[in-house]
């Protein structure tokens, strides 16, 4: 037990030491460092991804600066030990360990960006090589050489540990060589050189490699995948909290609840989110199921469970052996006896006054808390699983509803959602209380006391707080003016797409001019030799006219038949009764050509309705192809391979026109530029197929022209990137492709290059 005066003499010294900065910080602000988990031996790379965040929380956070100090996984307890950080962000183990050594308490939870998808759990992966026939169980790692991050990597090592723990294997006994790499690529590197049976990983690096061709996923195996909808990757272990943000022991409360605050209003689109691949923060989540992961393991806090010395003894029941030795003194003398029953009352009122402050702090800390969250603009609900009723209601959420707090909390989630009833609402949040999912995010509306109805989006987990009963807790954002945005969006693509479809008529003029000329030219060259023929037999008939009535008249004289001759000779009769019906059906074919131009025209340059009908494809894409005869008939011939059978597709009919007419353009033009000059009029060619696979209808548009770079592959659909010549390329004809068949249909367009070889472009649109 430490002496009274030696405890009073510790205290003062710590107050003493701890007041200048603190006032020092409330004044003139100080530098406010980070300590940041290097978990990738790049401290460059921590740099580069956390820095915008400590630039953002300087400019939130008025009077002080904020700097990043990358911390390997041994110098993390030490620099927090020695109070060289301010705030922490590691791994949850970690996070534990500093909790329960240094006091380190957290204040938010990382969100994770990953693509479309965001989340803010994550998981270990225990994988293999795919080739490796003898590795498809966990129970096949018995005698062989595994690689883990650290050993003090939570989603690297230990989750890992513990799931193979529960699944019968002992790593450190049953594995020939357990290794750590010190970084997750490592671990990838070694398994995929043969250098590793097996790794163990956190969740996302697999896939995160595999999206910058740094690996093909499909290289490797996952041991013990398990299921998830709400995870955007593959996993082997139970899902744990992601990484927290803390405050160490000595860093003020004030400045705490500035951070949070300006942590929590870190929206997905800030620089600060992107640069470090998240969506924000959100508020500090449950982190009890990495208790139990260490509990179980017995590491970190935990690392003596369960062994109990006679100091543990000592320490743990030293009140009973007072008390036992104040009886045996009590037994000696009365007086003595009455002294010590004092005394102890004495220390019993001093642990009611104890209690009573400590009670009192706690309620500090809960209207803190209740305060910073009325603060943040958006809105956090709290109900109850059982009833449904509110029980908690920030001000932003009384200010958005309209409600006052007494009506929000005799009303259900569901009375201010006007897309759901009881029954509906149960169905929804059910995977949450069974489990099968961690939270949920959907748009849905929300009704105004005043009867208008809100778009909102909303992300909904349900907590069970250590010692506490579940709760489920919803975040509410106003996307009024996102969605506004997105309007004003589709009206500027409307508006870019026909501006682009006038441009597209407007190119295409010359050319369609040009392919009604040619049909023109020779239909009147044949009017014109009709009319000369009409002249000559219309004298031919004159004079059999004359023949006809003399023979009435039984005068024919040998004169009027020497005439008849001449004439019918001078009309070369035999050569007009073959050349008539052929300038007549050249005529025609003529005619035919011009009406079928001028048909695909109309149909091509019609303004397209504002919802989605069924429309033969093979129809517009033998239109487009008509119209943009003159772009590919000098340089490429062009097969078409349509399905017959192939069904009605509800699209945009106009914009998928635009879509083959950019696509059929850029073909020609990759066969002009991979020909050249072309003295022997060597042609490329364009093939164009449509068919029916599964759900979706497939065309594919392939050239043999000049090809893609693979450098610039990826670039191909970004908007305003082009590799034509200045002056003779936009950058907006694939990107529109791109939004068209992706963002209206719920379609793809992938493609497939080889240099010198030719593109192939494939468009999956869904028939449903």
């Amino acid at each position: 037990m430490i002496p009274f005066s030696r405890t009073v003499l510790s205290l003062l010294l710590l107050l003493l030491f701890s007041f200048p900065r603190f006032g020092l910080a409330e004044e003139t602000g100080y530098e406010i460092k980070i300590g940041v988990l290097d978990n990738t031996s790049c401290v460059k790379g921590v740099m580069e991804k956390w820095q915008a965040t400590a630039t953002y929380l300087t400019s939130a956070v008025e009077g002080h600066a904020f700097t990043i100090v990358p911390l390997a996984f041994d110098k993390i307890h030490g620099a927090v030990e020695q109070g060289e950080v301010d705030f922490v962000l590691t791994n949850p183990s970690i996070y534990i360990s500093l909790e329960s050594l240094y006091g380190a308490n957290r204040i938010s939870t990382l969100k994770t960006r990953y693509y479309d998808a965001v989340t803010t759990s994550f998981a270990g992966v225990i994988f293999c090589r795919a080739d490796r026939q003898d590795i498809t169980e966990l129970k096949d790692l018995k005698k062989k050489k595994v690689m883990a991050v650290d050993e003090k990597s939570f989603a690297g090592w230990q989750a890992g540990w513990r799931h193979l723990k529960q699944n019968g294997i002992n790593p450190r006994k049953d594995f020939t060589s357990l290794t750590f790499g010190g970084s997750q690529n490592a671990v990838i590197w070694a398994v995929q050189d043969g250098n590793a049976d097996a790794g163990i990983i956190r969740t996302g690096i697999l896939e995160n490699l595999g999206h910058h061709g740094q690996i093909n996923p499909a290289d490797f195996r996952v041991l013990d995948q398990q299921q998830d909808d709400n995870l955007p990757f593959v996993r082997t272990t139970r899902l744990y909290p992601e990484w927290a943000f803390a405050k160490v022991k000595h860093t003020p409360d004030e400045l705490a609840q500035q951070v949070m605050i300006s942590l929590l209003k870190i929206s997905p689109d800030n620089v600060a989110a992107l640069i470090a691949h998240s969506a924000g923060w959100t508020i500090p989540l449950n982190y009890q199921p990495v208790h139990e992961c260490l509990k179980e393991l017995k590491i970190g806090p935990y690392a003596s469970l369960g062994k109990i010395s006679p100091t543990d003894i000592a320490r743990i029941y030293w009140p009973w052996l007072v008390v036992t030795l104040l009886l045996l003194l009590l037994g000696f003398s009365a007086t003595l006896y009455f002294q010590k029953m004092s005394n102890k009352l004495s220390r019993a009122m001093d642990d009611v006054e104890h209690e009573l402050q400590e009670r009192k702090a706690v309620e500090d800390i809960l209207n803190s808390f209740k305060l910073t969250l009325d603060q943040i603009e958006d809105c956090v609900f709290m109900f109850a699983p059982d009833t449904l009723k509110f029980f908690y209601a920030n001000q932003g959420a009384i200010d958005q509803v309209g409600y006052s707090e007494e009506e929000l909390l005799a009303m259900t989630a569901f009375d201010i959602k006007p897309d759901f009833n009881e029954e509906s609402f149960r169905q929804l949040i059910q995977p949450l209380l069974d489990g099968e999912k961690t939270s949920l995010f959907y748009e849905t509306t929300q009704w105004h006391k005043n009867g208008y109805a809100l778009p909102v989006e909303i992300r909904l987990q349900y907590i069970i707080p250590p010692k506490g009963q579940g709760r489920f807790v919803a975040i509410v954002r106003d996307i009024t003016k996102r969605k506004e945005e997105e309007k004003k969006k589709e009206k500027m693509q409307g508006r870019l797409l026909q501006s682009q479809k006038l441009e597209s008529v407007g190119q295409l003029a010359a050319g369609i001019a040009h392919e009604i000329n040619t049909p023109t030219q020779y239909v009147g060259t044949n009017i014109d030799f009709l009319d000369e023929a009409f002249h000559d037999i219309d004298e031919l008939i004159g004079k059999y006219q004359e023949l006809l009535a003399a023979a009435k008249e039984g005068n024919i004289t040998a004169e009027m038949l020497a005439n008849i001759e001449e004439a019918a000779e001078e009309a070369d009769w035999e050569y007009l009764t073959d050349e008539i019906p052929s300038a007549i059906s050249q005529s025609g074919e003529g005619l035919k050509r011009i009406s079928k131009i001028v048909q695909a025209m109309k149909e091509f340059s019609h303004p397209g309705g504002s919802e989605k009908t069924p429309v033969d494809l093979n129809k517009i894409i033998k239109n487009t192809a008509t119209v943009a005869t003159n772009e590919w008939k000098y340089a490429a011939d062009l097969k078409l391979d349509l399905s017959p059978e192939l069904p009605s597709v509800s699209c945009f009919a106009d914009e998928m026109g635009q879509v083959f007419l950019n696509i059929i353009v850029n073909a020609a033009h990759a066969i002009a530029n991979k020909f050249g000059e072309n003295p022997d009029n060597e042609k490329g060619l364009i093939k164009i197929s449509s068919r029916q696979n599964g759900d979706f209808v497939e065309v594919q548009i392939a050239d043999n022209g000049m090809g893609i770079h693979d450098i610039i592959k990826d670039k191909i659909f970004d908007p305003f990137f082009t590799t034509k010549e200045v002056g003779k390329g936009t950058g907006q004809g694939l990107t529109i492709a791109h939004d068209v068949v992706a963002g209206k249909h719920g379609g793809s367009i992938t493609l497939e290059s080889d240099l010198g070889v030719g593109t192939t472009f494939t468009i999956r649109l869904p028939l449903t």
